[in-house]
């Protein structure tokens, strides 16, 4: 026995089908109008069969899955784009965050060249104090004024090592 394959048969195959005439064959009419009636029969029967299908428990499992995974798809979806926006806003930071260590660098750097200027200023200061004190023309007032300075600069080294034992915290 040879397997046949199972062919669907449409409808419309049903109503065009043609055989061919011999001499003392079936009524042509009659075929047709059969052919007709089985075809109408059969494609009335196709549609109950669709009918029924779309009540099985099986059919509505295989919507509901279908629909659970559509509404994953468009979960997983839009996690995907909030996860490629939170990397772009990480990304951003941290590059703010290396531009403000260079501009706090720079500015650290600033406020050295700012000391070491003012040192440097305050040091010839003393230095002019004290040779117009040495020379007599300041008198008491040149003294005081020169001790002020040192008490100053004493002071300001006593902020100075405050300021490098904060700095270390």
């Amino acid at each position: 026995m040879k397997s046949q394959k199972k062919r669907r048969i449409t409808p419309q195959e049903i109503k065009n089908q043609e055989f061919s005439k011999k001499l003392f064959g079936y009524d042509p009419d009659e075929v047709e109008i059969f052919l007709s009636t089985v075809a109408n029969a059969y494609e009335e029967l196709l549609k109950e069969l669709e009918r029924l299908k779309v009540k099985t428990p099986e059919y509505k499992a295989e919507q509901v899955m279908e629909k659970a995974r559509r509404e994953i798809e468009k979960l997983v979806d839009t996690r995907r784009k909030q996860l490629q926006e939170i990397e772009k806003k990480k990304e951003e930071v941290e590059l703010e965050i290396e531009k403000l260590r260079f501009t706090q660098k720079k500015m650290v750097n600033r406020m050295k060249l700012a000391i070491l200027e003012m040192t440097k200023i305050l040091k010839e200061l003393e230095g002019d104090v004290k040779s117009k004190g040495e020379q007599g023309d300041i008198g008491n007032r040149g003294e005081g004024a020169a001790q002020s300075i040192e008490e100053q600069n004493r002071e300001g080294r006593g902020r100075e090592t405050e300021g490098k034992g904060n700095s270390s915290s």
